[in-house]
């Protein structure tokens, strides 16, 4: 049964709420935004009902701070003084929808419904080492739950930086065979000529220098899983040996004469279009088919909305305590700055940069100051919300223009309601 916490300083409204949906929901009450923001943090939520009005911390602030931290929870906000102007400033702060009091529970019913995801029964546990809340990422936890229970082959595509190892890792740490070893071999730092022997290994004798057998990776990855890392970048005269390796289940080491039988898995990674490059003839068809059994996507980290805030206050806290430093968190104006930023480097540049500012600064905060060496970030920072409302506006271009105009179904690809999306084209009017 899915969470519902609803937030209102009304005690009535909780009751309304777990005699209407008591039995679709487990439902939880908080009487103000701080409290909610307690509750949310000890014991989560699939979905939140916000009320706009409440003292002290009001909706507005709540969902502002509930968006930062928990970006993949959606919020429904509440109130019976709604106007357009309010409802869009909801809208545009992250909320999924809006309800008015006094509730039609049908209508209600509805709007609660269309707000959470598709399949909420297969919201994935986030591998370890792993981070993020946006839905691209959580697509990606799920493949990986789906397929560390086979053997089948799978191609991790990503940019430099995005996390390739890692999702190989997680694949290998939740299969049968994680007790068994894990090697990941880089393709691309092993020149040419000696790719083979690392790969295969050979026997004594095989070359001049070949002073005693020496087993390659796919016998030391015996058992377990092994991962083929810029697998794009692998000679086309070697790419057929793969091939067969991979189709006959043994190896035959240089200077052998019969094959050795490994039993593995083979993971495969690049950051190249490797399907373009077959059409170019630098990759082979069959040996492309042979490993993209499984394709996982890496999204970008500048594709990621609500993720950089993620990686980046868990990267502050690890190296603040690798250091010796007592960093706490970000100011808005740095937080700002960091999401405003399109990461070429993706998490592995975002990883630096946090590591760079711990070391040259102290704490509590990372200011906006303490970002000196990060000039792209400090010329964003003037114009945040121009920045945000174009690629809002570039995006829900893209999505109508992909559905044909549908408001309806451009909603749903978006990820938001149908009225969401009206009230964010009238905002950009």
């Amino acid at each position: 049964m899915q969470r519902l916490l609803v937030v209102d300083d009304e005690p009535n409204m909780a009751w309304l709420f777990e005699q209407s949906f008591g039995r679709e929901y487990r439902v939880a009450a908080a009487r103000s935004g701080a409290e909610a923001l307690d509750r949310l943090e000890r014991d989560g939520a699939d979905l939140i009902m916000l009320d706009l009005c409440m003292p002290g911390m009001d909706g507005m602030a709540a969902l502002k701070e509930m968006k930062r931290r928990w970006p993949a929870i959606p919020v429904v906000m509440m109130t019976a003084y709604a106007t357009v102007k309010t409802a869009v400033e909801a809208i545009k702060a992250g909320a999924a929808d809006y309800v008015m009091k006094p509730f039609d529970l049908d209508e209600l019913r509805r709007v609660m419904a269309g707000a959470l995801p598709a399949q909420p029964s297969e919201a994935p546990l986030r591998p370890a080492g792993m981070l993020g809340e946006s839905p691209a990422m959580l697509e990606v936890f799920r493949k990986i739950q789906r397929v560390a229970v086979t053997d089948a082959c799978v191609l991790i595509l990503g940019e430099t930086g995005t996390g390739k190892e890692l999702v190989a890792g997680a694949i290998h740490a939740a299969s049968s065979r994680a007790t068994r070893p894990f090697v990941a071999f880089n393709c691309a730092a092993v020149p040419e000529n000696l790719l083979e022997s690392e790969l295969f290994g050979y026997e004594k004798g095989a070359f001049t220098d070949a002073k005693g057998r020496k087993p390659g990776r796919f016998e030391l990855a015996g058992g377990g899983t092994l991962l083929l890392d810029e697998v794009g970048d692998m000679p086309l005269s070697l790419q057929a040996k793969l091939l067969r390796v991979l189709e006959t289940r043994a190896v035959e080491p240089l200077g052998a004469v019969r094959p050795v039988p490994v039993d593995l898995r083979v993971l495969a990674a690049t950051h190249r279009d490797l399907r373009e490059m077959v059409r170019q003839g630098r990759f082979r068809e069959d040996l492309y088919f042979r490993l993209a059994v499984v394709p996982i996507g890496l999204p970008p980290l500048r594709e990621r909305p609500g993720d950089v805030a993620v990686l980046a206050l868990h990267l502050l806290r690890a190296f603040a305590e690798k250091h010796g430093k007592a960093f706490a968190g970000f100011s808005a104006q740095a937080m700002g700055a960091l999401e405003s930023y399109p990461w070429p480097g993706n998490v592995r540049e975002l990883r630096n940069l946090i590591e760079q500012v711990v070391v040259l600064w102290d704490g509590p905060t990372v200011e906006l100051e303490h970002l000196p060496e990060f000039p792209v970030v400090q010329r964003a920072t003037g114009s945040l919300r121009q920045m945000k409302a174009g690629y809002e506006h570039q995006r829900i271009e893209e999505a109508l223009k992909a559905c044909g105009g549908n408001r309806t179904q451009a909603a749903k690809l978006l990820g938001i309601s149908r009225r969401a999306l009206q009230l964010k084209l009238k905002s950009l009017e």
